[in-house]
């Protein structure tokens, strides 16, 4: 109990420092209106899973410590909640494997025309398997260390061939820069940090990151082939069949994801100075070393010893007589 409890402790920790990049994020993004690069979001998974500490402190504490029942409690009940949610990742991974099984490798010679010159483009070392499924999602790649794309052939074959180049590059960039690797070790960050919900609204924000990444890649790749217009254009044409269909036609576009589209679309369509990245990229990184700053220093009165100032009182949990 004793080192689950100090665990729990630099959970807690951990916690509260990537909830406070979260914030100031969420703030820089949302009411400043400035584009984070992908790097920035990626720092915030860091800070929800290593503890960045002032030198003169320990991690774990070489002393027996009374840990209070209540404490003992809240630790039982993560250690509980982290079981619980890795059971439902292995179950939930389990599922996906035996439906892929379930669904055809593409054989339809326009699609695989596309797919692998697309492929050659993109300069991937291992092409990833192009499948046909029945999801909601008109196209998706799954997958860590064997990644796959799984493709809807009713909603992508009334694409143009322009349009399908579009959406096979998106795809394809995914696999080249790992985001589905991110993803899901993204995923085990939120299982540590479950109790903490803005860990989970982190994930989300990242996985919009993922996607903005990859569509300004995705351009750079194809530049003097497509407009950004165009681009934009197959991201909602693509949307319109997604959510429009006749077996399901309850199956709208919520609001959110109308929002997270439309801040993707901005994105692309808008177009930035050189001047005002660089002031952007300045400012975040000051604001990168200001949380490790903010990190360190609190971290001398959470860690042992309580707390590490220099005023030559140190406070010790053991039993006193």
């Amino acid at each position: 109990m004793q080192i689950i409890g100090n665990i729990f402790n630099a959970v807690i920790f951990v916690s509260a420092i990537g909830s406070i990049f979260t914030v100031i994020s969420l703030f820089v993004n949302h009411v400043l209106r400035c584009n984070l690069p992908l790097w920035f979001s990626f720092c915030g998974m860091i800070f929800f899973c290593v503890p960045f500490l002032s030198p003169d402190v320990l991690l774990i504490s070489p002393e027996m410590q009374d840990w209070i029942n209540g404490f003992r409690i809240a630790s039982f009940l993560w250690v509980c909640g982290c079981g619980v949610l890795i059971v439902h990742d292995i179950i939930r991974l389990m599922l996906a494997k035996r439906a892929i099984k379930n669904y055809q490798i593409c054989n339809n010679e326009r699609l695989n025309s596309i797919y692998f010159k697309c492929a050659a483009a993109a300069t991937l070392k291992k092409v990833p398997i192009l499948y046909l499924g029945t999801l909601d999602n008109p196209i998706c790649v799954t997958g860590v260390i064997c990644p796959v794309i799984i493709m809807n052939e009713k909603v992508i074959e009334q694409l143009t061939d322009n349009e399908l180049s579009f959406v096979f590059f998106h795809e394809l960039i995914h696999v080249k820069r790992k985001h589905t690797l991110f993803e899901r070790i993204y995923d085990y960050v939120c299982i540590l940090n479950w109790m903490n919900p803005l860990s989970w609204i982190a994930k989300r924000n990242f996985s919009l990151h993922c996607e903005t990444d990859c569509d300004s890649h995705t351009i750079k790749m194809l530049r003097g082939k497509v407009t950004e217009t165009e681009y934009a254009s197959a991201i909602i044409r693509l949307l319109e069949y997604s959510t429009v269909r006749a077996a399901k036609p309850g199956n709208g576009i919520g609001a959110l994801d109308f929002l997270l589209t439309k801040r993707r679309i901005k994105r692309i369509t808008v177009r930035t100075s050189k001047i005002k990245d660089r002031l952007t990229a300045f400012m975040l990184a000051v604001l990168l070393a200001l949380m490790l700053v903010l990190s360190m220093r609190f971290s001398r009165e959470s860690f042992y010893p309580y707390p590490a100032y220099d005023t030559g009182i140190e406070y010790s949990a053991g039993y006193s007589e």
